[in-house]
């Protein structure tokens, strides 16, 4: 009777863990929309405009335009136009990026710079920059899409919120405290989705 009672207590004790192992590794994958039909072929040079930035920190558009160019330069799925050709045609057409981009400033960016598509994006979320506090959590929150220049469609639309808890794996293995570093991550974990 004892053996069938400290047996449960084993079984118990292996569950409960492997369901805390499994809990700490899970992945909370971005949230996405891949137009139908759509080939990465068609979308062969990209450019990034400024992402909007949604939060107080003015650094955020920055930090993560910067970063997001950067994880597409290293994954390779696309050719990137430079920042500096985007900012001089913004000058040159006299046009201002406040809140977003229509369509006509997108398909003549097509035209004039030769891209296939434009990448446009918000940071809705960004916390953990300039915060003297040692234990604060980072969190980011990012949402953009990639729009064709030629038929104004969208191609690709992905939102991904996490937080430095989220990579937990163990006993804090895997914790990020640097916001930096998970934007990183998120950027990362949006590209690879796209086709």
């Amino acid at each position: 009777m004892k053996s069938s009672n400290y047996d449960n207590k084993i079984v118990w004790v292996i569950f409960i863990t492997l369901l805390l192992l499994v809990s700490g590794c899970s992945h909370s994958a971005p949230n996405i929309y891949v137009r139908k039909g759509y080939e990465q072929s068609t979308a062969g040079k990209v450019a990034v405009f400024p992402f909007y930035n949604d939060t107080k920190f003015a650094e955020a558009s920055r930090v993560v335009t910067e970063t997001f160019v950067a994880s597409l330069v290293k994954q390779g799925k696309f050719r990137v136009e430079f920042s500096g050709d985007i900012k001089k045609f913004l000058v040159m057409e006299r046009i201002i990026v406040r809140t977003g981009v229509d369509l006509d400033t997108i398909k003549l960016m097509g035209k004039r710079l030769g891209v296939d598509a434009v990448i446009i994006g918000r940071v809705n979320e960004f916390v953990g920059l300039k915060v003297k506090k040692r234990d604060v959590i980072p969190v980011v929150s990012i949402s953009s899409r990639m729009v064709d220049t030629r038929t104004g469609k969208i191609l690709w639309m992905a939102e991904h919120k996490r937080n430095g808890d989220d990579y937990i794996k163990v006993l804090d293995f895997g914790k990020i405290r640097s916001v930096g570093v998970l934007t990183k991550k998120v950027a990362d974990e949006m590209i690879e989705t796209m086709p």
